[in-house]
């Protein structure tokens, strides 16, 4: 067959996948959830957290019923990490604090513990309350509608290394693994459609709930399950912070959720992931618009690129060797659209895109390449520390915030800054300063670069590997592989 043939074959199939579900669409929204959130302990239940669990309850249909499982369960205790407004410091106090305690005193935000504002919580995020929801999942009869299993908090690599295995923290410093949660799964109603939806850290192990017993050299589940993670399985996520401005909050339930409802956790309207245009937008929609959208350094997966990985030999040179124009030709209209973005976003052209992103990313990830960052605040730490201790001499009362004579010690070292910068003392420190926040914010824009970078090389690999299952898979994988893509390409969430 021609590779012309070959691609409008390939476009055709699933062409029609999304033409069998566009009728489908109210009939798959989501029939039950089941939503956990929180924290391993207070200091890491930070309100962004909190955020993620009262916008996804609220997207939900209404009439479908929910578990909220969050933090230690008390509707009323104060156990929200939250930054709080104060007086902004003045420069010359900015500078004090950092030459007394180091350079991220002054940068350290004031934070406080409150009560969750969440409409609803039915229990605490621990081990006995997500089994005791499983066991009342299990009681119910099937839907047509999928259930919806939404974890948002924190997330473990596996202490054995088995990064197959990974962990969802839970409140008390539990966990539930891969391996445990697929037990959990696997005894839902056979015929019970499940939409899994995980933003922690190192999610992405978590696609090999695919796969009996969790484990990727399992056999494919006949289950109907699509799940959509919001970092690799070796990666942290973003999104897990007590900065209360959720115009701030780049992460990939943001961007996930937006896309499928149309409306962000502002309120506002969110446009373009009705890539096919045909008046609904699927979660495989929702999700090439979050690889094409989150300014974060999320690198999403889901469970057509897990099974994907784990039915191939072929190397990731060869398959990112093939001309993007195939890709391109091979893409449903949401990869296409991602691929086309993304390629914008990098600056890449040409037909070989796909190698020169991979050897880009290498090169980023090369211990040359992330030591290039790191002069300035080596600079600063040490021109700090330098005239920290020349204060302290001429004022031995700093060296110890207890002292009787640390607030008049202070307050002097304070009212003589404004001199002592006007007379270039700390020009060094200063310099260093602006340099080294100049290299945060070009470290930081690198690292999403970084992100985008590694989104497009796995989406070009996800495209190729696609074609080549379709084309020449094993018939029973290739079988349950369109039935996959068919599940990740439900409607699950009402428009708003």
């Amino acid at each position: 067959m021609r590779a012309a043939s070959i691609a409008r074959w390939v476009f055709g199939t699933f062409a029609a996948l999304a033409a069998g579900l566009a009728g489908a669409g109210p009939r798959s929204m989501v029939s039950r959830a089941l939503i956990v959130g929180g924290g391993p302990d207070l200091a890491h239940n930070q309100v962004s957290i909190e955020s993620n669990v009262r916008y996804v309850d609220r997207l939900l249909p209404r009439k479908a019923p929910r578990t909220v499982l969050y933090a230690d369960g008390d509707a009323k205790a104060k156990s929200v990490l939250a930054e709080v407004s104060a007086a902004p410091a003045s420069d010359d106090e900015k500078l004090l604090t950092m030459l007394l305690n180091g350079p991220g005193a002054s940068a350290a935000p004031s934070t406080t513990y409150r009560a969750p504002e969440i409409g609803r919580i039915d229990g605490p995020s621990s081990t006995d309350a997500v089994t005791k929801a499983f066991a009342e999942l299990r009681a119910q009869k099937p839907s047509s509608g999928p259930l919806l299993l939404y974890f948002t908090g924190h997330g473990s690599m596996d202490k054995g290394g088995n990064l197959d295995n990974n962990v969802y923290d839970l409140w008390g410093g539990t966990g539930y693994s891969v391996q445990q949660l697929a037990a959990e799964v696997a005894q839902l109603p056979a015929k019970q459609p499940v939409a899994l939806v995980m933003v922690q850290c190192f999610s992405g192990s978590f696609g090999n709930l695919l796969f009996q017993d969790g484990k990727p050299k399992g056999a494919p589940l006949e289950r109907d399950i699509a799940g959509f993670f919001a970092s690799l399985p070796n990666l942290p996520a973003a999104g897990c912070t007590p900065e209360v401005n959720e115009a701030d909050y780049h992460d990939f339930t943001s961007y996930f959720f937006a896309a499928l409802t149309g409306i962000d956790r502002l309120g506002r309207r969110t446009t373009g992931a009705d890539a096919n245009r045909d008046g609904r937008v699927g979660m495989d929609e929702a999700f090439c618009y979050a690889l094409i959208n989150d300014k974060s350094i999320d690198v999403p997966v889901c469970t057509s690129d897990v099974f994907l990985r784990a039915n191939t030999t072929a190397l990731d040179a060869d398959l990112l060797a093939r001309p993007y124009r195939d890709a391109l030709a091979w893409a449903t209209p949401a990869q296409a659209g991602a691929l086309t973005e993304l390629s914008a976003q990098l600056k890449l052209d040409g037909d070989d895109r796909g190698t020169v992103a991979f050897a880009r990313y290498r090169d980023a990830r090369s211990p040359a390449g992330m030591a290039r960052g790191g002069r300035w605040f080596r600079s600063l730490v040490l021109a700090l520390r330098a005239a920290g201790n020349d204060l302290k001499q001429g004022r031995p009362a700093l060296a110890d915030r207890n002292s009787a004579g640390f607030q008049a010690a202070y307050a002097d070292a304070l009212k003589a800054m404004p001199a002592e910068r006007a007379a270039g003392r700390y020009a060094a420190i200063e310099e260093a300063l602006k340099a080294n926040a100049d290299a945060g914010r070009a470290g930081l824009d690198a690292e999403i670069q970084q992100s985008r970078l590694l989104r497009f090389v796995r989406l070009f690999k996800t495209v190729v590997l696609t074609h080549d299952m379709v084309e020449n898979g094993d018939p029973a994988l290739r079988a349950r592989f369109k039935r996959l893509i068919q599940s990740e390409q439900r409607t699950i969430l009402p428009k708003a």
